[in-house]
């Protein structure tokens, strides 16, 4: 039998079959990958070429921005987080590749350098309550971490954001606090398996269906191979994540964005909802009306928590948003509370 330091992460990251009620949850983020961005020029070239206004990011947030073509089309989306001289870039582990190639398009003969990093994993960690107890499971130096994001509540794209003494970059990325604090851990995977083993009593290994959900029900899309230049960022509620800017200048696509904000309204816009009896829908699958007319498409989806469905965030055409529609044949039902102009107009709109 190998030794236990010889387990690999994705075997320590196994999920138990029911998590115990009122537990802490760890969850491996497979899907996620950070870039990394250094250089003189860093800070510059990634204001120049990105959604978001790079040049007001401090330390103590990341922000969500976009990454789009010239025709104003998401080709990522990415968690932006600044630290001393560089910044890290935390996208969707398949895109992250032909993201790194498009970036060094760009950069020409700027000082800045790009990399993927390496032997990285992502740990998220799941309080079940702010009306439960706070206690930090895992060892002082990554309590400390906690507790100083636990002070600092996030805002609609603003996460708050630690990199601690060993290079280990947290995010605090909860929209809404009602459901718990919601920490992801990036860093080195020896490093989060020392930090897993440390994890005391009280704390259960969950699939990722419970970070997806919460997700979700927190409005954050996604772009995934199959959507890349799908979406314009309004179309997926980026202005209601402040993921984009429209004061700072040219970047790829910004025409397009302040276009279809200065000179007329989305036709399309971002909703959750759910669909009984069906496995979770792919990103890309249509949704249909009841002409057999495209009405929209799926963003992302998770399974319910009894499994009776799935819940699913999509973008709806809005011209078809009250016709009866469908994913896979079979009914898609809104969430009442999400609004044409974006999010929800009850903070703790669930289903």
């Amino acid at each position: 039998m190998s030794d236990a330091t010889d387990i690999t992460w994705h075997d320590l990251m196994q999920p138990s079959d029911t998590p115990a009620a009122g537990a802490i949850l760890l969850t491996d983020l497979t899907d996620r990958r950070v870039i990394e961005v250094t250089g003189s020029e860093a800070r510059a070239f990634l204001h120049a070429i990105l959604t978001q206004d790079v040049n007001a990011l401090t330390d103590e947030a990341a922000a969500f921005s976009a990454f789009c073509s010239a025709k104003g089309r998401a080709l990522g989306l990415l968690r932006i987080a600044a630290h001393e001289d560089g910044f890290r870039l935390v996208t969707r582990a398949e895109l992250a590749p032909d993201l790194l190639k498009r970036l060094q398009m760009y950069v020409l003969r700027r000082d800045v350098q790009l990399s993927l990093a390496e032997d990285q994993a992502t740990l998220g960690v799941i309080w079940p309550s702010v009306h439960e107890s706070m206690d930090c499971p895992f060892d002082d130096a990554t309590c400390e971490a906690v507790e100083r994001l636990r002070e600092a509540e996030p805002t609609p794209g603003r996460w708050p954001a630690v990199v601690d003494a060993q290079g280990r970059l947290f995010l605090r990325e909860e929209q809404n606090t009602r459901n718990g604090m919601r920490i992801a851990v990036h860093g080195p995977t020896d490093d989060l398996k020392t930090l897993v083993r440390s994890a005391a009593n009280g704390t259960t290994i969950a699939s990722t269906d419970h970070w997806e959900r919460a997700e979700i029900e927190d409005r954050i899309p996604e772009v995934t191979g199959e959507t890349v230049e799908h979406f314009v960022p309004q179309w997926i509620n980026l202005d209601e994540l402040q993921a984009f800017s429209l004061k700072k200048g040219c970047y790829p696509g910004q025409e397009v964005i302040a276009r279809m904000h200065y000179l007329g309204k989305p036709n399309r816009r971002l909703f959750a909802g759910h669909v009984l009896g069906l496995a979770p829908p792919a990103p890309g699958t249509p949704v249909l009306n009841d002409k057999d007319e495209a009405a929209g498409e799926v963003v992302r989806s998770a399974p319910l928590p009894d499994d009776s469905g799935s819940l699913v965030l999509t973008v709806i055409k809005l011209k078809h948003l009250h016709d009866p529609l469908t994913i896979d044949g079979l009914a898609l039902s809104l969430d009442p509370h999400d609004t044409i102009e974006g999010g929800s107009d009850r903070a703790d709109a669930r289903h």
